[in-house]
């Protein structure tokens, strides 16, 4: 069975619960934090893309003149250009590079890099190794729960720009059980991007990008460990421009493709905790190459017939919804993903 998983925010959220429904002397004994901490960080980090809708209204009140599309193309036209500022110092000279900064809002860059930080902070503080200690049997578990029902494809897509999801999917003692495309390069400061490390029948791909993946000169890359950003790979902007954006990315564009191909031949597509509101690249890759019969779609969600109404006019045959609000432990969450495959 080829199945496509389709994740957002509401996965961290459900994280969240199974750290609340957890007795605080557990969650102290093991991580050393009160559960109320850890849980407060998590609930931050996954309202942090709503900082880049706020940076983009306040782009738009600048430039009243610009429509959206316009600003939106300046934006990441201004981020490509920043992306190779080293290179281009050497070219130009400290100088007249500084003009050249200067002839740009500076402040917008130093916004998206801020968030980026805000990310990076929040992945030490939210304590990913404590969700691993919490959690230390998680990956295991689902990696066995595919090898039980001979589940041997499964493409994840996260919206998600933060790590939660994938700090969950590893596999004690072997890491993380799933590729992301990303391999060793000979730098100390990178992993490079490689399209045959892509070509794996379990992966997961940030598809809107990561706080990890930094743009150097034109290319992303993804940083070797959680160090500031200095420019961030996060696809934030209009709905109806995500795709022209994504597209225009080394990286994010292989992860688009792969969707798309996916969704031509999947047996199965499960949305989990993705409203589907700010998607329409991706329903009008639904309708283009999933709106067919032999497709099954399955909706995980605390508002089911909401994401269900999200895609009436993309999906046109019966919709399997779940309400995941009682979704409150792991051992749940598990029996019920088994029961799918």
């Amino acid at each position: 069975m080829k199945t496509i998983l389709l994740v957002g925010n509401g996965f961290n959220y459900m994280v969240e619960n199974w750290i609340n429904n957890l007795s605080n002397d557990l969650v102290k004994g093991m991580t050393g934090q009160n559960k109320d901490e850890i849980t407060k960080n998590i609930n931050e980090i996954t309202k942090l893309w709503q900082k880049f809708n706020e940076i983009f209204e306040e782009i738009k009140l600048k430039n009243p003149r610009l429509n959206d599309e316009e600003l939106i193309r300046i934006i990441y036209s201004v981020i490509d250009l920043f992306s190779a500022m080293s290179g281009l110092e050497k070219i130009m000279g400290k100088e007249k590079l500084e003009q050249l900064k200067g002839l740009f809002d500076s402040l917008l860059l130093e916004k998206i890099k801020d968030i980026a930080l805000e990310f990076k902070n929040h992945h030490e503080s939210v304590g990913y190794k404590n969700i691993k200690k919490l959690f230390s049997d998680f990956g295991n578990n689902f990696n066995q729960i595919l090898i039980d029902n001979n589940v041997d494809y499964i493409h994840i897509f996260t919206t998600n720009y933060d790590g939660i999801l994938d700090t969950l999917l590893t596999n004690n003692p072997y890491g993380f059980i799933f590729h992301d495309g990303f391999g060793n390069i000979q730098d100390e400061k990178f992993l490079g991007f490689y399209e045959y490390n892509i070509n794996f029948n379990k992966i997961i791909c940030h598809i809107h990008g990561s706080y990890l993946y930094q743009k150097s000169f034109g290319k992303t890359f993804k940083l070797r460990e959680n160090i500031e950003n200095s420019d961030p790979v996060m696809i934030f902007n209009n709905p109806d421009f995500k795709e022209d954006i994504i597209k225009k990315d080394s990286v994010l564009l292989q992860y688009y493709e792969i969707l798309e191909s996916d969704l031509k031949d999947a047996d199965q597509l499960i949305i989990f905790g993705n409203s589907m509101i700010n998607e329409p690249h991706i329903k009008n890759l639904i309708k283009q190459y999933g709106n067919r019969e032999d497709l099954k779609i399955l909706i995980f969600s605390t508002n089911p017939d909401d994401v269900a109404e999200e895609l009436k006019e993309y999906y046109g045959f019966d919709i399997a919804r779940t309400n995941t609000r009682d979704f409150d432990s792991t051992t749940k969450f598990l029996t019920e993903f088994q029961k799918i495959l």
